[in-house]
């Protein structure tokens, strides 16, 4: 139901898959840090290119095919400090942005996306990888 959610929230005649739709709510909150907040945030979309879109929800930011030349990234990735990650998708690489949040760029068969996510109080982007990867295997089978 989830994919059918993602798609259907694709914009009439483009294709474009919704990111929020990809972001449930419990998701999300099982990773932001207060609480008592995180109820009243909404989740924002944005397009970003000709078939993507973006997500900002909580501690989360999520982007769906947001790059036109997603393929070059990869060729580039580990000379650019980005660290490969197996276990997810068709390949994915991980990158700590100064400890300020952790990142993850991951391919699959039809899509390639980013999961940029804050690091919560006391925990470092090497104790928020794991956090990262998981909202990133629950948001792949929604994208087949």
């Amino acid at each position: 139901m989830a994919a059918s959610q993602a798609r259907a929230g694709a914009s009439a005649g483009t294709g474009r898959i919704s990111a929020c739709a990809l972001l449930p709510k419990d998701l999300v909150e099982k990773y932001f840090e207060n609480k008592k907040v995180f109820p009243y945030l909404k989740p924002q979309e944005d397009a970003i290119g000709a078939k993507g879109s973006s997500c900002d929800y909580g501690s989360i930011h999520l982007q769906v095919d947001p790059f036109a030349r997603p393929d070059d990234l990869k060729k580039t990735a580990v000379k650019d400090g980005w660290e490969k990650v197996t276990g997810v998708g068709d390949e994915a690489y991980f990158h700590n942005n100064k400890d300020r949040f952790a990142e993850l760029m991951v391919w699959t068969s039809a899509h390639h996306f980013t999961i940029q996510m804050d690091i919560n109080t006391g925990k470092t982007a090497a104790t928020t990888k794991p956090d990262t990867i998981a909202v990133a295997n629950a948001i792949i089978p929604k994208l087949k």
